[in-house]
């Protein structure tokens, strides 16, 4: 039907782009672990223990951020799947009517 009109591919490019948050999310989250436990033995004292309190905090964060990403990219999802199954419905349903008329 010319009429019907919705931009799906807007929707798959917006699940694309979640997904490469997602991932970006997870690898940051895991390049600063490894590095903040490389830091050298010959640091320790006040200095060491508030870095790693520091440290733990923003691991809190990141995980928030990354479970929030994740979040976004089913939710993302579930809409495209949502409109690309209504069009398709919609398209079958007037199809099947313009047969039966004519």
């Amino acid at each position: 039907m010319a009429e019907q009109q919705a931009d799906t591919a807007e929707l798959q490019a917006l699940v694309q782009t979640m997904g490469e948050l997602v991932a970006y999310c997870s690898a940051l989250k895991q390049g600063a672990s490894g590095f903040a436990y490389m830091l050298p033995a010959e640091w320790q004292g006040p200095a060491m223990q508030s870095f790693l309190g520091a440290f733990s905090a923003w691991a809190v964060g990141a995980t928030a951020l990354e479970q929030t990403a994740d979040g976004l990219l089913a939710q993302a999802q579930v809409t495209f799947d949502a409109y690309t199954a209504t069009i398709e419905g919609l398209d079958s349903s007037w199809a099947d009517l313009e047969s039966s008329l004519g």
